[in-house]
């Protein structure tokens, strides 16, 4: 018995083992089972995560791309405000650079020859970058031009194109500028300041520099629309002297140290070559920021222009008029620029009360002179200039056009009336001009004709 006890026991014994391992293996067959399936869902889990991360980086890729076509498209349209080419100015030389700075800005700045030839030297900056610095900067050039258009005071102009912007600007977003309109036979300038970094004027017979410190609030910010003030002033000029306009990315340039470049270091530098061409002067200032930078990317972008003002007395020589009577002048080099010119003297006409007989015999007058000077005088060449000078008063309308041709025999002009002469096409105008006006007077060259009508009010 006790064998068989002990068979029965170790028997006994295998099973309770046997059940053990058998439950141990189902223990781990359901532990497989859920690590396989857990294995399964961390693997959908890993798909899911990748296909969303493949989509994010589609996303930003996409945001990418948009942002950099927004960017692009931003500096096209700061590219198409920006001058092609400055104007042809009445005594006075210029120079103008923009200097990016890898990002799209709001630096601007523009030349505009006002209704009356006066030179209207503008420059703004708009807080901000990318596409609503530049949609507010095109805004504003847009305004700016069409104020000028209408007055010739700096503060008002910007009065009137704060009051749009505030109107139209509903962003924390402003412009600082400065606006000075220089009347190139007084030679003087008249200027404005909103905020702006103070332009630099060099005055070449003393071989200073005075900066053109003014009060002024921004311009465009809703908080202003009520209670920006803006002030006007007026310096004289001599010849030779020169004015820097500039934004404060080229102050705010720095050093590997984080130095700023500063506008006493500007200062000296224009001081240094303020005797050279305007483009040189901005040149080698640009020289000097980048040698101070030493490799320090720009902060951001900067503008430079720089006007210097000829001589007036060499100006008015041989036109038949003198500093002392303040002629409107105006330049031209096409046909295309006559309509205009005419229009702008019969209006002075009117307003002394020229009677309209009288003002339409004066543009016949007007519109020979300057169809011989261009045709005739300069043989149709646009890189020639025709100068007219004129002054209209309540006693008189007086008119100078000088050309850069060779000039003509005036004293051997054939006569149209004679019967020779009656087929000829040569002669009638001088004929007609000699006729309507009261005094008409060339010089030797015979490149210069000057006519005087005067106002008898009859």
């Amino acid at each position: 018995m006790t064998v068989l006890e002990n068979n029965i026991d170790r028997i006994n014994s295998e099973r309770l083992r046997s059940a053990r391992l058998l439950q141990q293996l189902r223990r781990v067959r359901e532990q497989n089972f859920n690590f396989s399936r857990n294995i399964q869902k961390l693997q959908a889990e890993l798909l899911e995560k990748t296909m969303a991360l493949k989509e994010m980086d589609y996303n930003l890729g996409r945001i990418n791309s948009e942002m950099e076509e927004e960017l692009e498209t931003a500096r096209r349209i700061q590219e198409g405000l920006m001058p092609k080419e400055l104007p042809e100015m009445i005594n006075l030389k210029s120079a103008a650079v923009y200097i990016p700075a890898g990002k799209v800005g709001g630096d601007l700045y523009d030349i505009l020859i006002t209704p009356s030839q006066k030179i209207a030297i503008l420059i703004f900056d708009v807080s901000g970058h990318g596409i609503p610095a530049a949609l507010v900067g095109a805004m504003a050039k847009m305004l700016f031009a069409n104020f000028i258009e209408k007055t010739e005071s700096p503060a008002e102009v910007f009065r009137m194109v704060n009051r749009q912007l505030c109107s139209f600007i509903k962003t924390e977003q402003y412009l600082t500028a400065f606006l000075g309109i220089i009347d190139p036979v007084k030679s003087c300038m008249t200027y404005s300041r909103a905020g702006h970094v103070p332009p630099l004027v060099y005055n070449a017979n003393l071989k200073q520099i005075t900066r053109l410190d003014s009060k002024g609030f921004f311009i465009g910010h809703t908080a202003l629309l009520n209670i920006a003030e803006y002030f006007e002033h007026t310096i004289n000029l001599g010849p030779g002297d020169k004015i820097l306009f500039y934004t404060d990315g080229l102050t705010e340039g720095a050093s590997p140290t984080g130095e700023l470049y500063g506008s006493e270091r500007l200062k000296t530098a224009y001081l240094t070559y303020a005797h050279l061409e305007p483009d040189f002067v901005l040149n080698q200032l640009i020289s000097e920021q980048k040698r101070f930078r030493n490799g320090t990317p720009l902060r951001d972008d900067f503008t430079l222009l720089c006007v210097e003002l000829g001589n007036t007395e060499s100006l008015l020589v041989d036109s038949g008029f003198t500093r002392e009577d303040e002629p409107n002048i105006r330049i031209l080099n096409s046909s295309a620029e006559i309509e205009r010119t005419c229009a702008a003297i019969l209006k002075e006409m009117d307003k002394s009360g020229f009677k309209d007989k009288i003002i339409k015999q004066f543009k016949i007058c007007i519109f020979e002179m300057l169809t011989n000077a261009l045709i005739h005088g300069n043989r149709g060449d646009v890189s020639k200039k025709v100068m007219v000078f004129y002054k209209i008063t309540p006693f008189s309308a007086t008119i100078s056009v000088k050309d850069e041709g060779a000039g003509f025999d005036y004293n051997n002009i054939p006569d149209p009336l004679l019967p020779e002469n009656r087929m000829k096409d040569h002669g009638r105008g001088i004929f007609l001009i000699r006729h309507y006006l009261d005094e008409v007077t060339f010089n030797d060259k015979g490149n210069r004709i000057m006519g005087r009508k005067y106002h008898r009010g009859d």
